[in-house]
C-alpha cells in the first residue's frame, strides 16, 4: 500500500460544496419518506392498506441499503479511492428511481422506485463519508464531519418543503429528482482534492483484502457505540405520533410531531456544528461523546416520568442536543479508527450499517414494550439505559482523544 497523506486545510469553499452535496442526498432519501410516499401509499393502498404498504416499501427500501452502502464502498476501493464516478453513479441510479417512483402506479413499480433511490443514493452517501478519510486533515474532521451530520438534518427539511411546496405525486418526486444532482454539481466542479491541491491518494488494487478487512477493536467499539446511540435516537423517533397522542394526551398530535421536529432540528444543528468546530479547536472527541450520552439519557428520562406538554418541549430541546453533541465528532471518531486507508470507503460501508439498522430494529423493539412490557415509560427509560450503554463503551475507545 502506498498513500499521499495532505496536512494541507481544506477550503471553505470546498466545505460549502460538500455540505450542498450532502443536502441533496439526504433531500432525495428523507424528503419522500416525510410526505411522498406516505400519500403514495395512500393512494394506490387506500385507508385500509397504507400503513401496511408504507411499511413494506421501506422495510424493503431499508434492507438494500443495508447491502448497498457496503458494496458502493469496496467498489470505489477497488478504483482506487476514487470516489467522483460513485459519487456520479449512484446519484444517476438514485434520480431514475424518484422518476420511477414519480410514474409508478403499482406497488411493485412503488417498491422498485423506492429500491433504486436507496441503493443510487448510497452512492453519493458513501463518496461523502469516504471525502472526509480522503481529503481533510485530521484538525479539520470535526468541523467536516459535523457539516456531514448537519447537512443531512438540513436535506430532510429541504426535502420535505419541496413536497409542500410543488405538490404530492409525481410534481414532488421530480422536483426532488431535479434537487439532487443540481445541489452535487458545486462538488463534482471543483478541482480534484482541496481544490487543486494536495490529495491524500491510495493505490489501487489492495493486495490482500482478507487482512483489510478486519475491523480491529477500535473501529468494533466505535461502531457499537455509533449503533447504540443511533437507535436512541431511532426509538425516541418511531411511535412519538402516539406518545403525544396517547400518552400526553394533546388533541393534535400532527401539529406537535412538527413542533417538536422543528425544535429537534434547531437544537441538533446548532450543537452539531458548534460542537464540530470546537472539537476541532480542542483537538478532543470523547466529551463530546460523553455530553451526548448523558443529555440524550437525560431527555429520554424526562420523556419516560413526566408526559406532559411542556416538558417534552424540554426533553426534545435536550434530545436534539444529545444528537447533536454526537453527530459533531461522529464521522470524526470513525475516520479516527478506520483499520487501513485502502479498505476506507468499504469499512465506512460497514460503520453507515451502524446507522441504518437502527432504523429497522427500531419499530421490532418498540412494539412489544409499548403493547404489552410497561408501555412508553418503560420504552424511554429502555432508551435512556442504551445512551448510557454507549457511555460505558467509551472507556473500551482507547484510540481516541
Amino acid at each position: 500500500m502506498t498513500e499521499v497523506v495532505t496536512e494541507t486545510p481544506v477550503r471553505t469553499r470546498w466545505m460549502v460544496a460538500y455540505a450542498l452535496a450532502m443536502i441533496g442526498v439526504a433531500a432525495g432519501w428523507f424528503g419522500p419518506i416525510q410526505i411522498l410516499l406516505p400519500e403514495h401509499a395512500a393512494r394506490l393502498a387506500g385507508e385500509g392498506g397504507k400503513e401496511s404498504l408504507l411499511a413494506l416499501v421501506t422495510a424493503v427500501g431499508a434492507g438494500a441499503s443495508l447491502i448497498a452502502n457496503p458494496l458502493w464502498g469496496v467498489l470505489s476501493d477497488r478504483m482506487g479511492a476514487r470516489r467522483r464516478p460513485i459519487f456520479v453513479a449512484g446519484t444517476v441510479v438514485g434520480v431514475a428511481g424518484l422518476l420511477v417512483l414519480s410514474a409508478a402506479d403499482s406497488r411493485a413499480l412503488m417498491m422498485t422506485g423506492w429500491v433504486l433511490v436507496q441503493v443510487g443514493l448510497n452512492g453519493p452517501l458513501a463518496a461523502l463519508a469516504a471525502m472526509i478519510g480522503d481529503r481533510v486533515p485530521e484538525r479539520q474532521r470535526g468541523t467536516v464531519g459535523a457539516l456531514f451530520g448537519v447537512a443531512q438534518i438540513v436535506g430532510v427539511v429541504l426535502g420535505t418543503a419541496l413536497a409542500v411546496a410543488v405538490g404530492q405525486g409525481a410534481p414532488g418526486y421530480i422536483a426532488v429528482a431535479v434537487a439532487v444532482p443540481a445541489l452535487g454539481a458545486a462538488l463534482l466542479l471543483l478541482r480534484d482534492g482541496h481544490d487543486g491541491r494536495g490529495v491524500a491518494r491510495v493505490a489501487a488494487g489492495p493486495t490482500n483484502w482478507s487482512v483489510l478487512l478486519r475491523p480491529g477493536a477500535q473501529f468494533a467499539w466505535a461502531w457499537v457505540i455509533r449503533f447504540l446511540l443511533n437507535l436512541v435516537n431511532a426509538l425516541v423517533l418511531v411511535y412519538l405520533f402516539y406518545y403525544l397522542s396517547d400518552r400526553v394526551g394533546v388533541t393534535d398530535a400532527a401539529t406537535w410531531v412538527l413542533i417538536l421536529t422543528v425544535v429537534n432540528v434547531l437544537f441538533a444543528g446548532l450543537f452539531g456544528f458548534a460542537g464540530g468546530v470546537l472539537s476541532d479547536r480542542w483537538q478532543r472527541r470523547k466529551v463530546f461523546v460523553v455530553a451526548a450520552g448523558v443529555i440524550l439519557a437525560a431527555g429520554t428520562t424526562l420523556m419516560a416520568l413526566f408526559p406532559v406538554v411542556a416538558v417534552v418541549i424540554v426533553a426534545s430541546v435536550l434530545v436534539g442536543a444529545g444528537w447533536g453533541a454526537y453527530v459533531a465528532v461522529d464521522m470524526a471518531v470513525i475516520t479516527h479508527v478506520l483499520p487501513d486507508a485502502e479498505t476506507r470507503a468499504t469499512m465506512l460501508g460497514v460503520a453507515n450499517i451502524a446507522g441504518t439498522l437502527p432504523q429497522l430494529l427500531a419499530p421490532v423493539v418498540a412494539a412489544p414494550i409499548v403493547t404489552r412490557l410497561g408501555g412508553y415509560p418503560a420504552l424511554y427509560l429502555l432508551t435512556a439505559g442504551f445512551a448510557v450503554l454507549a457511555l460505558l463503551c467509551l472507556p473500551r475507545l482507547k484510540a481516541l482523544s
